[in-house]
């Protein structure tokens, strides 16, 4: 098993607010590491310190839903209109 790291206090902050992104910038700026370097820097304190890994990717279910909404409002919409007129 690896040592345990040990990280800037401003990379651990950005860490455990859920910026990892953030840290790995701050971490390549304040060590000069490059990409990869600082990303399994990032990722193995998490590991070591039991903090879960915060997804990247972007939730689109509200805004499909949202869009479902819209297209269905708009072909009740169109429907009475096609009945009154």
């Amino acid at each position: 098993m690896d040592p345990m790291i040990e990280l800037e206090p401003e990379v651990v902050a950005a860490i455990r607010s859920g910026h990892k992104i953030e840290a790995i910038k701050k971490l390549r700026e304040v060590r000069g590491l490059g990409l990869k370097e600082a990303k399994d820097l990032v990722d193995l304190y998490c590991s070591q310190n039991n903090i879960e890994s915060v997804s990247t990717s972007v939730s689109t279910s509200g805004s499909t839903a949202s869009l479902g909404l819209v297209i269905l409002i708009s072909v009740i919409g169109f429907l009475l209109y096609q009945f009154i007129f």
